[in-house]
């Protein structure tokens, strides 16, 4: 834990890392490491994390076991005036940065490395960028080999097909 009122002017920082971190949702993050950085800057703290580990879960496609490396690194000033945070960011130095409004004086370190761990880690992760993923009727992987079910040629025919199809030519005259 991080006591923003206890906080030496040169700031803190500390280390984190655990074998399994669990994002939710069933998503886990093997071997993290993260480090939290804290220094004051004026009556508000700028925060830097920083972070990597291995995210476990699936291609979004094909739903086969993905592992991914997964690194993070965050900047943004933490405010206890609520007044700063309404703007959304605030200018420090030459960089820009998100302002978090930080109503409390205590940060847990692995909670906030953990919620950053979150919003870095993929929406869609997919095991490569050309996935054929699972046909829809089956559910085979097209990855490994077509399927026996053939669902291109079970699709409705569009209007245009419909409408040649209605169409009655006799070719023999021409």
């Amino acid at each position: 834990m991080i006591d923003l009122s206890q906080l030496a002017p040169e700031g803190v920082c500390l280390d984190g890392a655990t074998e399994v971190l669990d994002l939710g949702d069933g998503l886990l993050l093997r071997d993290a490491s993260w480090q939290v950085r804290v220094m004051p800057s004026n009556r508000d703290y700028y925060l830097e994390i920083k972070g990597k580990g291995t995210w476990e879960g699936t291609c979004s496609r094909c739903l086969e076991p993905l592992d991914l490396g997964l690194a993070m690194e965050s900047q943004f000033l933490g405010s206890r005036d609520a007044e700063l945070s309404v703007g959304g960011s605030h200018t420090l130095g030459s960089q820009d940065l998100d302002v978090v409004y930080l109503p409390e004086p205590l940060i847990d370190e692995a909670a906030l490395a953990r919620e950053h761990f979150q919003l870095h880690a993929p929406m869609h992760p997919l095991c490569r960028e050309e996935c054929k993923g699972l046909c829809p009727q089956c559910g085979k992987n097209w990855n490994k080999g077509p399927c026996s079910c053939h669902p291109e040629l079970a699709k409705e025919p569009g209007v245009l097909a419909k409408a040649l199809a209605g169409l009655k030519i006799n070719l023999e005259d021409a």
